[in-house]
């Protein structure tokens, strides 16, 4: 059978139904019999979004300097607003804002007991937080280097070892005890967490010449 097709493509005086502007041959018909246009390539997929990057790590609050300088800049206990929330707007349970150990590292620096920690040691801070001091001062006084120097333990005591470590402060022994599923240095809570979700009190905060542990009342 004689083949009959045309081998010069079709050009027709609206170029929507030339065959040479058409994407298909059935496209070409459709263009032919309504006289629409050719359809529009589908458009490439847009590049995927590039992943969102991991967000980085919290960097360790404190630690890795010296007791001193690693107490200066150690972020206390997350705190609650309380009763007295309730007039500003707020929630009993709101955070607050977060405890620090500024007036315990300044009493360190001005009764001198700081020069005692400028060697390698180890040692192991017992530090009161901001709130401790001011309750302490409130109740009885300004801070002595004596009452400073209780909460400065010779020797690496990690908490894990409280019930069982030498505890001779540089100014004389702690009592350690066990009560209600805690461990107690002098009535002292060790290892105390806070209300709700909010940061506790740091423990074996890592230093290069100690460790610190936060707690709630001065010894």
């Amino acid at each position: 059978m004689a083949d009959t097709r045309d081998p010069d493509a079709l050009v027709h005086e609206d170029p929507r139904k030339s065959i040479s502007e058409a994407p298909s041959f059935e496209e070409y018909l459709k263009m032919r019999q309504g006289g629409g246009a050719a359809a529009p390539a589908a458009a490439a997929p847009a590049a995927a979004a590039p992943a969102a990057a991991a967000p980085a790590a919290a960097a360790p609050a404190g630690g890795g300097g010296d007791v001193l300088s690693t107490l200066a800049s150690l972020q206390g206990p997350g705190q609650v607003w309380g009763a007295e929330g309730i007039a500003v707007g707020k929630e009993e349970n709101d955070l607050k804002g977060y405890d620090s150990f500024g007036k315990f590292t300044a009493a360190l620096k001005s009764t001198g007991v700081a020069n005692e920690l400028s060697g390698a040691g180890p040692f192991t801070i017992f530090a009161p937080v901001d709130t401790a001091i001011e309750t302490y001062e409130m109740m009885k006084g300004p801070i002595t280097a004596d009452v400073l120097k209780l909460h400065i333990v010779k020797g690496k005591v990690p908490s894990s070892a409280v019930s069982s470590a030498d505890l001779s402060s540089l100014a004389g022994p702690l009592k350690y005890r066990y009560a209600v599923r805690k461990h107690f240095i002098n009535d002292v809570i060790i290892g105390e967490k806070t209300f709700g979700p909010y940061a506790d009190y740091p423990m074996d905060v890592a230093c290069s010449n100690g460790v610190i542990h936060g707690i709630s009342t001065c010894f």
